[in-house]
């Protein structure tokens, strides 16, 4: 059976973890929008522990997730460059890396979902994963990731002396931390 995943924002390892099991995974791009979820949201380890940064939408009742656009009202990729930059700046490989983060939230996409598949295609490049990126045609229903029920991989994290390691952040924080050998980890 085909594994069928909801498209996240800057998906956390648990999700590139289901998404390199199969080979013929589908992203899911018809599902109707789920607000205050992971596909407008992602999550950064901060200085003071996990930090939520969210992607401030348009909001209509009822639409689907590739119809929802992105606010720029407020210059909320500004402050997202800057908590990351706050969060990473001094990680091994964030000079390597952060202009991609930098470069795709400056494009100001119109849709969410062409900004999370921009950033899905980022992460496939940058942690070595080979399958192809394959969209639902129709409405599939998407499994549902349960963060308690996989062993997630660790590595080494700015604040992790601080704060502990902190598992299933979004893949910037195992980028930004391991870099060229973020595949290697995630495997």
């Amino acid at each position: 059976m085909t594994k069928v995943l909801p498209v996240y924002s800057f998906p956390s390892l648990l999700w590139w973890q289901h998404f390199k099991q199969d080979e013929d995974c589908l992203l899911e791009v018809h599902e109707n929008w789920v607000k205050q979820s992971f596909r407008s949201r992602f999550e950064i380890a901060g200085p003071n522990g996990k930090q939520s940064l969210s992607i401030p939408t348009i909001k209509k009742s009822r639409m689907r997730l590739k119809d929802v656009k992105i606010s720029y009202a407020e210059d909320w990729v500004k402050n997202h460059i800057r908590s990351v930059k706050t969060a990473y700046n001094s990680s091994p490989f964030y000079a390597y890396y952060a202009h991609e983060f930098d470069n795709l939230l400056h494009t100001k996409p119109t849709f969410l979902l062409d900004l999370n598949l921009k950033a899905i295609e980022i992460g496939r490049n940058r942690l070595e994963v080979n399958q192809t990126i394959k969209k639902t045609d129709e409405f599939v229903a998407s499994i549902q990731l349960n963060p308690k029920s996989t062993h997630p991989p660790t590595y080494g994290q700015v604040f992790e002396n601080k704060l502990g390691f902190i598992p299933n952040l979004s893949f910037i924080d195992l980028l930004f931390n391991c870099g060229p050998e973020s595949g290697v980890v995630l495997s």
